[in-house]
């Protein structure tokens, strides 16, 4: 841990600053209390605030290394009144023999000096114990910070671990289903199998290509995931239709990689796979003053079975929103006759 006063220049413009102001109020008492000559006062002032500046400097030491131990309490005062002792017998006998050296032969002054022996003593200790508290409150400040601070790594990094986590359980799961779908077209049409190798291809370099807490552009996610829908089409041909559609104000907004694609998975599968007439796939977006609302919605027919699913696609896209806003954003679902809707309100802080 760095010197608190020596570590910046400003800190140490401040401590200088301080203790010349002392020495100045040194003088002025002085000078109003005493009749000696004017270089006898100034001598006097600019040494003992020249000295006690460097003594408190030297305190940093003791106390960095003297830490009060709450377990421990007599020895951490023991200690200290030990290290305090030895500073102020120094500066006694420093401040007492350059004094005695320079004006000695002053009687009236060297008398005052033997006289005043127990003041300064008692101003040095009080100094010694002022200092030593700044310097507690100035390390207890920063274990606090850097407290701080490693607590907010820690959350970042466990939020990056379950965000993470989160990616493991998606991506899987679409690229087992795209597999399969590829495997039954390679000998019925291999055309459109080739072509979803393709697409699937650039889709995947896509989602490996970015973490999955970074942000992308709304554009540039809703390209993706035309390549993506393009996919399903090949898959379900005229049984699936689809528009996605966006506008200036939404376009550039960004929003967390591959939000949007388990949302139209989830549509994909509970809409399309059981529905006899075609099935339409609508996203739109819109601006609020606070958030920006991704909605996404697919028809299903409510007299067919509900596919089951494991739930593991909108549940990770509601806990990616709360991890990558700290709570701010949410999902929401609703059911009306036989549409079925997905919002994402992303908060445009």
């Amino acid at each position: 841990m760095s010197h608190p006063f020596t570590s910046h220049r400003r800190s140490i413009i401040i401590y200088s600053l301080l203790w010349l102001l002392v020495a100045l109020v040194n003088l002025i008492v002085l000078r109003l209390n005493r009749d000696f000559a004017i270089e006898i006062i100034l001598t006097q002032a600019i040494l003992d605030s020249l000295l006690f500046a460097l003594v408190g400097l030297i305190i940093w030491y003791p106390t960095r290394y003297i830490p009060f131990r709450k377990n421990a309490p007599v020895y951490s005062i023991a200690a200290q009144a030990v290290a305090g002792l030895l500073i102020v017998m120094v500066w006694l006998l420093l401040t007492t023999g350059i004094l005695s050296a320079l004006f000695g032969s002053d009687e009236e002054y060297s008398n005052f000096l033997s006289s005043s022996l127990y003041v300064r003593a008692f101003v040095a200790v009080m100094v010694y114990l002022v200092m030593v508290l700044i310097y507690y409150l100035i390390s207890y400040s920063r274990s606090l910070s850097e407290r701080a601070r490693a607590e907010e790594k820690l959350r970042t990094l466990v939020k990056e671990s379950e965000l993470n986590l989160l990616k493991s359980q998606i991506n899987p799961h679409f690229l087992f289903n795209s597999l399969n779908s590829i495997s039954s077209l390679i000998m019925s049409n291999p055309e459109e199998a080739r072509e979803m190798i393709i697409r699937l291809s650039d889709f995947l370099r896509y989602s490996l290509k970015h973490r999955e807490n970074e942000f992308v552009s709304l554009e540039e996610e809703l390209v993706r995931m035309q390549d993506y829908l393009a996919i399903e089409k090949i898959r379900f041909g005229e049984k699936l239709k689809y528009t996605l559609s966006t506008n200036d104000q939404c376009k550039n907004i960004r929003v967390p990689t591959m939000i949007l694609q388990p949302l139209i998975e989830n549509a994909i599968k509970h809409g399309v796979y059981e529905s006899i007439e075609p099935v339409s796939v609508e996203f739109h977006c819109s601006l609020s003053e606070d958030y920006l609302r991704l909605e996404l919605k697919n028809d299903f027919d409510p007299n067919q079975p509900s596919r089951r699913g494991t739930g593991v696609g909108l549940q990770n896209v509601s806990e990616r929103i709360r991890l990558a806003y700290d709570g701010k954003g949410r999902l929401n679902r609703s059911v009306k006759e036989n549409i079925f809707t997905v919002s994402l309100f992303i908060p445009l802080d």
